[in-house]
């Protein structure tokens, strides 16, 4: 009897943490819940979306990364979102990280984007960069990627997914620690 009284204890302060989180809250977090955005400096955003970006694709240079200008918002689908720094956009062009960028339509997840790019590729979004545990030496990143057509009349194929990525300072750059897919709906 003693341990269910303690563990009755023990989901309590959950329970109340979920009521708080009524509907005048907004609608809750799919990305990165109770998370903060972590603050980093340009220099260290580039550096861990050049992580994730190495990560989720080998390095190949007949591969064309597009960057969507708008973050993936907190809540689940695509539709909103804040815009990227436009001295993060810059910093991740002068890295190599990306070749440019492209704002899909938000209107369909289902048709594949046209971009103007030289070469085949991927429209990539990333999630704002979030803070695990208070500080800025661990950090969660969500990374959406959709092949997209460089031309009016080149096939249509969809293929897109996303991850999150656990990422940590490791020997002054950063290193992945964990990778999860997210499931499309």
């Amino acid at each position: 009897m003693r341990s269910s009284r303690s563990s009755v204890w023990r989901i309590l302060p959950l329970m109340a943490l979920l009521a708080c989180n009524g509907s005048d809250a907004g609608p809750p977090a799919f990305r990165g819940a109770g998370l903060k955005v972590a603050p980093l400096d340009v220099r260290q955003q580039a550096a861990v979306n050049a992580v994730v970006v190495h990560a989720a694709f080998n390095p190949d240079p007949s591969l064309s990364l597009l960057l969507d200008t708008v973050y993936l918002p907190r809540t689940e689908g695509t539709a909103g979102g804040n815009p990227v720094a436009p001295a993060l956009i810059a910093r991740m062009r002068e890295e190599g990280i990306v070749r440019g960028t492209c704002q899909p339509s938000r209107d369909s997840t289902r048709t594949v984007p046209l971009c103007p790019a030289a070469l085949p590729g991927y429209v990539i979004r990333f999630s704002e960069i979030l803070g695990l545990g208070g500080g800025t030496d661990s950090v969660q990143v969500y990374l959406a990627a959709t092949r997209y057509r460089h031309e009016p009349k080149a096939p249509a194929e969809l293929l897109s997914f996303e991850r999150a990525y656990r990422i940590a300072r490791a020997r002054g750059g950063w290193r992945v620690l964990s990778e999860a897919r997210i499931p499309r709906r």
